[in-house]
């Protein structure tokens, strides 16, 4: 046999495993972590325990409301904090309530799996995800199921992600990015985040578990 035919036989051979191969993560990735995804219900704890809660911060006089592309609105009272970091609590009409953060442009730190945040437009940013091992002890990564990774996406403002997943896939800490809020003449990027939970676990495994999240408005 010829080097001709010898390096045709090995093709015919490599190909098809090298596609199986890649077929198979795309698959698992699908069954076990994108799948899954979607019998996560958010934590709405605030609707059974004060219902009327939506109502009362709505009505305030310096209050702030936003519409998601699921037309639910949430609205939050005046942040709290200092010029470098504020924070307040969203609850929407659907009885779902978060934490929302908001970073000044000249102090832009991110948190859990969001390394580094950098703006591109009023609305858009990219956004590097990491494990973040030198801002949080291994006890914690160890929680979160974290391993070493990192990755750059582009966001646009309402894009929902996870950020991170724990109690062995039955947990996870869902995330919504914002854009820019300006607060006092000081410009803040905004990201809030939710807790959601299901009995049908999601396999954590890092990036594959934020990349699929992308997608999934989980009723946010």
């Amino acid at each position: 046999m010829n080097a001709v035919n010898t390096l045709f036989v090995i093709s015919t051979i490599m190909v098809p495993l090298i596609l199986i191969s890649l077929n198979y993560e795309s698959i698992d990735n699908f069954y076990n972590i994108a799948q899954p995804l979607n019998d996560f219900v958010l934590d709405d704890w605030i609707s059974s325990n004060y219902p009327d809660r939506f109502q009362e911060i709505k009505q305030l006089d310096d209050s702030t409301c936003f519409v998601t592309p699921t037309n639910n609105q949430y609205c939050y009272k005046k942040p709290n904090g200092g010029d470098d970091f504020k924070f307040t609590h969203p609850i929407g009409d659907n009885g779902i309530s978060g934490e929302l953060h908001l970073e000044p442009l000249h102090n832009i730190t991110g948190y859990w799996t969001m390394k580094e945040i950098t703006l591109i437009t009023q609305d858009t940013a990219m956004i590097t995800f990491s494990d973040n091992s030198e801002k949080y002890p291994k006890k914690t990564l160890d929680r979160w199921h974290m391993t070493e990774f990192e990755f750059t996406k582009t966001v646009e403002k309402y894009d929902t992600f996870v950020a991170f997943c724990t109690n062995n896939g039955k947990n996870l800490e869902v995330m919504q990015y914002l854009g820019i809020i300006t607060i006092d003449e000081i410009d803040y990027v905004a990201t809030w985040h939710i807790g959601a939970a299901s009995e049908n676990p999601v396999t954590c495994k890092y990036p594959e578990i934020i990349e699929s999240s992308f997608g999934h408005d989980f009723g946010i």
